[in-house]
């Protein structure tokens, strides 16, 4: 019994060393998509992918003092704020010299129908206030 638990030992340890001397690099294809939404004076539904895919990144500014929300839904067409329930709803701070935060998700997270977003004043996933026009930018990446 002990034999066979070092033996499973060796063979993990030499797995991981090996998983371990993999280099990444760069390539000119397979990568995720970039994407940027600039706030109107609305709550920005936008269906981002409208197809199945994965999120891989999101950068989000907010230059209003307030807290400003941004909510994510798995749905292929621009979502109707205040009616449709999001996946994800972030809480993004307020600053009025900017504020922020980013998300990176190495495995991505997958939305199985289409990635879709909203920004909106509350974080309920009732509401539907719009935010001003250039108050937050985000910035994204799908594939």
């Amino acid at each position: 019994m002990i034999k066979r638990l070092l033996l499973l030992l060796a063979l993990l340890l030499a797995s991981a060393s090996t998983q371990a001397a993999t280099s990444l690099s760069a390539v000119n294809a397979g990568g995720c998509t970039p994407g940027k939404l600039i706030s109107a004076a609305t709550t920005n539904a936008t269906a981002v992918k409208t197809s199945p895919g994965q999120l891989y990144w999101i950068y989000v500014t907010n230059t209003n003092a307030a807290i400003r929300w941004l909510k994510l839904y798995n749905k292929a067409s621009a979502p109707t704020v205040g009616t449709d329930v999001p996946t994800l709803t972030l809480g993004i701070p307020g600053n009025t010299a900017g504020a922020g935060g980013t998300v990176s998700i190495t495995i991505g997270i997958q939305f199985t129908t289409g990635i879709a977003l909203a920004t909106t004043t509350g974080d309920a996933d009732a509401n539907s206030g719009a935010v001003a026009a250039d108050e937050m930018v985000i910035n994204y990446c799908t594939r």
